[in-house]
C-alpha cells in the first residue's frame, strides 16, 4: 500500500521498483492525493497503472493515517505491506522477506530496516542503545522510540508506517489507525495490540527487508520543513488526542512532564532534524522565538482543544476493518470534521 502526495515523479520510480519485485502474487494500491499534477507526470502514472497489479485511488488530501486507512480498506490481500512515495524497496525480494516473517501466525506485524540512499544503514552514535530500544515506547511517557536503522532482529513494541508488513487479520482484530492526529500516527495501533494480544503473540523488527529512505524530498507531509511552533502544535495534538485517550490517568498525573517534554522535543528537532534551520544563526533565532511563544500558544491550544471536546465530544479514533465482503458504514459527523487536522478539514467539510 502506497501513500502519495505531490511527488508523482518519485511515485513513478517507486511503482517501477514494486512491479519488479520477485513475487508471483501481489497488488499495489496507491492512495494518490496530489493537489499539483503535471500532465506529463500523470501520463506516466497512468501508463504504469495499465499493469493489472496497480490500482490508483485519487483522493483529496486525507492526512497520513486517513490515507493509510483508505488504502487498507481498498486492499484485497491477506498481507499488507506499507511504503510511501519517497521511499524505495532496497532489494527485489523485499516482499518475500516480509512475507516469510508473517508465516508465523503469532507474528502480528513486522517492520524492516531503514537505510540511506546509498543502501547503507547509517550507524547511530550509540548502536547498543539503538538495538535495545528499537521500536519501543518510553516507559514513562509512552513516546515512540524509533531507531529503525538498527541491525539486530528482535521482538518490539511498535510498528512504523513505512517498511511495515501487517496481516489483514491483525487489522480486523485490532482496528485501523486513529485519524485525529497529524503526527506520530503509528503508535495508536500498537497501543491496542499490546493491550489485547496473547502472551505468545508479538511484533517484530527484522533488518532483512530493507527500505531506502529518500530524505528531504519536497511534497508529502513535509515534517522536516516545519517551523518550531507548527511541530509543537502537532505534537500537542498527538499527546492530547492519542496518549491522553489511551493512558488518561498517566497523562493527567504527568501533564507538567509532557509540557516540558514538548519543549525538549522541538528544541532537539530544530538542532538536529530540521531542514528549515540549517545554520547556527537560524537555530538560535528559531529557539528564541519558540521560547517566547511556547507558553501562550500552549494555553491557547489547550483552551481551543477543551472547547471542541465540550461542544463536539471526543474525536473519532479509529474504525474496525471489516472482513472482506462486509461493508462498514463510515460515520460522518460535524464533530469529526471539527477535530480533524487542519490540512484535511476542508476536504472533510466538503463531504458533509
Amino acid at each position: 500500500m502506497v501513500r502519495s502526495y505531490n511527488r508523482l515523479p518519485m511515485l513513478a520510480e517507486l511503482l517501477r521498483a514494486l512491479l519488479a519485485q520477485e513475487h508471483d502474487s501481489f497488488e499495489v494500491v496507491v492512495v494518490e492525493q496530489s493537489t499539483e499534477r503535471a500532465v506529463a507526470d500523470v501520463a506516466v502514472i497512468d501508463a504504469l497503472a495499465l499493469d493489472p497489479r496497480v490500482r490508483i485511488l485519487r483522493c483529496p488530501p486525507l492526512g497520513g493515517p486517513g490515507a493509510r486507512n483508505a488504502g487498507v480498506r481498498a486492499s484485497r490481500g491477506d498481507l499488507l505491506v506499507f511504503i510511501d512515495d519517497d521511499d524505495l524497496p532496497a532489494t527485489r525480494d523485499w516482499l518475500r522477506l516480509h512475507e516469510a516473517n508473517l508465516a508465523d501466525p503469532r507474528c502480528l506485524g513486522c517492520t524492516g530496516q531503514f537505510v540511506g540512499e546509498d543502501g547503507v544503514a547509517a550507524p547511530y552514535g550509540n548502536m547498543e542503545r539503538a538495538r535495545r530500544e528499537v521500536l519501543s515506547f518510553n516507559p514513562l511517557l509512552k513516546w515512540q522510540r524509533v531507531y529503525a536503522r538498527a541491525d539486530q532482529r528482535k521482538r518490539v513494541e511498535s510498528l512504523m508506517g513505512g517498511n511495515a508488513a501487517i496481516p489483514r487479520r491483525t487489522l480486523e482484530r485490532f482496528g485501523l489507525w486513529d485519524e485525529c492526529t497529524p503526527i506520530e500516527d503509528e503508535p495508536s495501533l500498537a497501543y491496542r495490540i499490546h493491550a489485547g494480544k496473547a502472551a505468545d503473540e508479538y511484533l517484530l523488527f527484522d533488518p532483512a527487508p530493507k527500505m531506502i529512505r529518500r530524505l528531504d524530498a519536497p511534497g508529502g507531509m513535509a515534517k522536516r520543513s516545519l517551523s518550531g511552533p507548527a511541530l509543537m502544535h502537532r505534537t500537542f495534538t498527538f499527546l492530547h488526542n492519542i496518549v491522553g485517550f489511551y493512558f488518561p490517568l498517566r497523562f493527567l498525573l504527568l501533564y507538567p512532564i509532557y509540557y516540558v517534554f514538548v519543549g525538549y522535543h522541538v528544541t532537539e528537532w530544530i538542532c538536529s532534524d530540521s531542514r528549515k534551520h540549517t545554520t547556527l544563526a537560524r537555530r538560535v533565532i528559531a529557539l528564541a522565538m519558540l521560547y517566547v511563544v511556547f507558553h501562550p500558544l500552549w494555553f491557547a491550544w489547550l483552551a481551543q482543544w477543551t472547547y471542541r471536546r465540550l461542544r463536539y465530544g471526543a474525536p473519532i479514533r479509529y474504525e474496525p476493518l471489516a472482513p472482506r465482503g462486509i461493508e462498514v458504514v463510515r460515520p460522518v459527523a460535524a464533530h469529526a470534521a471539527a477535530h480533524a487536522p487542519r490540512h484535511v478539514r476542508t476536504a472533510q467539510l466538503a463531504e458533509l
